[in-house]
């Protein structure tokens, strides 16, 4: 057994006693880590309040090759994100891509890409002032980019729109996918993929955001909690 330490972001806590939980993170050298913060649920533990979800931290934790949990020595906070905490819309948002991580990073395998991917579009999100779904849509890009899911973006031509797959991306003018993206929504989609430096301001942000979202799920196998949330908060605010 090794003691190691690390910077890491929390990407999901779950009780398991009167006393502790079992938080996972997103770490440069292992990927995704589970680990034992006991006496977290403690109110005067050290370790309380620092293991919320989105936190940027610097821990210590005990390695033990062949254990499924590790065990949480100690953690500090490098960052919080109180301006995507504070604001629905950007907490919801943000939840999208820290699933992502969590279905597509490997325990035990190094993520330095994944993990400052993520730090930046955590960054990136608390300066964000336009769409939540158009920022969610370009993190989740660059994350599976780094994920090893790139994708494709054929030519438009001079067609009105373009099939979107969900398991290619834009699909070249003889093919057919799942959903069609006109011109402007193919414009919006470059316009992400096309800018992995910062998040620009697209219109219909929202049919970006659908195309993106479900070639993460066909590629992770998976169906994301956030999603539900984010459709209840935005069909909310469209009536």
């Amino acid at each position: 057994m090794s003691q190691e330490r690390t910077e890491a972001v929390v990407l999901r806590g779950v009780d398991f006693s009167e006393t502790s939980r079992i938080v996972t993170f997103l770490t440069p050298d292992r990927g995704k880590v589970a680990c034992m913060a006991a006496g977290a649920r403690r109110s005067k533990s050290s370790l309380s309040g620092v293991l919320d979800t989105f936190n940027r931290l610097e821990i210590v934790y005990y390695w033990k090759d062949g254990r499924s949990v590790q065990r949480l020595a100690e953690a500090s906070v490098l960052d919080t994100y109180p301006a995507i905490k504070a604001d629905l819309e950007k907490s919801v948002c943000a939840a999208f891509p820290l699933e992502i991580v969590y279905k597509a990073a490997q325990e035990n395998e190094p993520s330095e890409a994944l993990y400052r991917t993520l730090v930046s579009g955590l960054v990136s999100m608390a300066q964000w002032s336009g769409d939540g779904r158009t920022h969610a849509a370009w993190q989740a890009l660059r994350l599976l980019s780094s994920a090893g899911f790139e994708v494709a973006l054929a030519p438009r031509g001079t067609r009105e729109w373009v099939w979107f797959s969900y398991e290619h991306g834009v699909l070249s003018l003889s093919q057919a996918g799942e959903r069609r993206l006109t011109a402007r929504e193919y414009d919006g989609l470059c316009a992400l993929a096309g800018h992995p430096e910062a998040c620009p301001d697209i219109e219909a942000g929202g049919a970006v955001f659908a195309a993106v979202r479900g070639f993460a799920g066909r590629h992770l196998e998976t169906g994301f909690r956030s999603l539900r949330i984010i459709d209840q908060i935005f069909d909310r605010t469209q009536r």
